[in-house]
């Protein structure tokens, strides 16, 4: 197993105990409000289990990337992402310019941040568009109204991003095993013992397969990642090994789906 395969496989496959903490990947969401005398404050959380050091932590550096008034009332369209090194996570978020009778400028910022292990960020294993899209799901039509039910749109917004990093890491995982096969099958004695002209086709093949791995896992929208898939497939209409192919169908088959 691959250094990477390892990191992988540690994330996937770590213990814990789901009626604590129930996902398995993400770290949590935080949902801060600003006040105007005590500044960030964390309203809202998951998993509960999350710290004070961490909430406040996130809680007061996130609300300093979104200090100064909106140009209008929405949310942050795009999301800002923020290291926080010393509890080895990133956080994605938003923010969201609620109107306010009480508070100075007449709007009150509430702050929705994604906690995200930091190796997702430092691999680019998450492509912070699908991000966006969960963001956008729920405050797409969003334009400063209060929101009541801050928990329950949190716990559906951390489940929906878990699943996301869940399949993108199952995804990367077996195209590090693809990879690793094709690596072994230019290496066979089966393409060793071909004739030279043979051998040459064969890994001018195999290389241009796993360019259009890398593609594929990289993919951050489903017209690139068709065109690479569509592509890998005619490939695959030459001849390679019964297990590369049956390997491949498998991880395209999880891919895609929904």
């Amino acid at each position: 197993m691959s250094n990477l395969q390892a990191r992988i496989a540690m994330i996937l496959n770590k213990p814990q105990n789901n009626s604590i903490k129930p996902y398995k990947i993400l770290v949590g969401v935080v949902w801060t409000t600003f006040d105007d005398i005590r500044g960030g404050m964390p309203v809202e959380w998951t998993p509960k289990t999350l710290s004070d050091k961490l909430l406040f932590g996130v809680s007061l550096r996130g609300m300093s990337v979104f200090s100064s008034r909106p140009n209008h009332i929405s949310y942050s369209k795009m999301p800002a992402t923020i290291p926080f090194p010393e509890h080895e996570l990133f956080s994605v978020c938003t923010v969201l310019y609620e109107t306010s009778e009480t508070n100075r400028g007449g709007f009150s910022i509430n702050l929705v941040s994604i906690l995200l292990p930091q190796v997702i960020m430092e691999m680019a294993w998450i492509d912070l568009r699908q991000i966006q899209a969960v963001f956008s799901k729920y405050f797409e039509y969003y334009h400063g109204e209060p929101i009541p039910h801050k928990k329950a749109l949190m716990k559906e917004i951390a489940h929906e991003t878990d699943l996301i990093l869940q399949r993108k890491l199952k995804i990367i995982d077996q195209g590090e095993k693809i990879r690793e096969h094709l690596t072994k099958y230019l290496d066979s004695y089966l393409v060793s013992s071909l004739e030279e002209d043979e051998q040459k086709l064969i890994q001018t093949r195999v290389r241009t397969l796993m360019i259009l791995l890398d593609r594929v896992l990289e993919a951050g929208d489903n017209e690139r990642i068709q065109r690479a898939l569509d592509r890998m497939n005619f490939i695959l209409e030459q001849e390679l090994s019964d297990e590369i192919v049956v390997m491949y169908q498998q991880t395209i088959s999880d891919f895609t789906q929904p």
